[in-house]
């Protein structure tokens, strides 16, 4: 009797869980690296109405990926969710190059997920002369100070720093006047400063690592004459 009753609690257990399976939602990750919020929501709204979970994320593209692409889980349960996406992606006028059943450098999709990339025209996501690819948070090197210097996407930066004899925190705009350089500028105080991007990669004792390095080219009696660096993991 015992035995039976371990058999009915298995299959309901079973059947439970088959449910749960049926019924999952699959989930689009959209990288939105270089889209902008309009073209952003749209493609959301639209992937909404199609019944699927939509998440933004603003990771490195991996190396690999150069045009507008989906990767998908080998254990995808909604395959029609390809074609509409691809669908969506043409109406929104993305062309898609390459749908995928893999994994792309550190980007990993399980059951039910999907990756989206998608890549605007004129841009060539990694080659560092995008601003998202230099719109990154750095920090000072060989300086008599620890600074932090982040440019945003949206044009804007902020240089702070803090010691025990002063605090700092300098607002401003930077652009790329013509790449590698880019400029600080602020007016008050007065700043109208020149940096030199450049990439490099090195390797540690877990992965490779994309190093992009900011030299400063002119001095100001307003911020410290000091190199940033970002490391991002590849």
């Amino acid at each position: 009797m015992n035995r039976i009753k371990i058999l009915i609690q298995e299959l309901i257990i079973l059947l439970y869980v088959s449910l749960l399976i049926g019924c999952s939602t699959t989930t689009v990750h959209v990288n939105t690296r270089y889209l902008n919020d309009i073209d952003s929501q749209t493609i959301k709204s639209e992937l909404k109405a199609k019944g699927l979970k939509v998440e933004f994320n603003d990771l490195v593209f991996p190396e690999n990926i150069t045009s507008t692409s989906i990767l998908y889980s080998p254990f995808i349960s909604n395959k029609v969710a390809l074609s509409q996406i691809e669908n969506i992606l043409a109406t929104s006028g993305f062309h898609v190059e390459d749908i995928s059943a893999l994994v792309a450098a550190n980007h990993w999709y399980t059951k039910d997920t999907i990756g989206l990339f998608i890549v605007p025209d004129g841009i060539h996501p990694n080659s560092g002369k995008n601003s998202e690819d230099i719109a990154l948070q750095y920090q000072s090197e060989q300086c008599d100070k620890s600074i932090q210097l982040n440019l945003q996407k949206n044009g804007k930066f902020t240089y702070e720093f803090s010691t025990a004899q002063e605090n700092m925190k300098l607002t401003g705009t930077w652009s790329i006047t013509g790449y590698p350089y880019i400029l600080l500028e602020s007016e008050d105080p007065y700043l109208h400063y020149y940096l030199e991007v450049s990439r490099n990669k090195a390797m540690d004792k877990i992965s490779e690592i994309m190093l992009v390095k900011l030299t400063p080219l002119t001095n100001s009696p307003v911020i410290s004459n000091c190199t940033f660096l970002h490391g991002i993991r590849i």
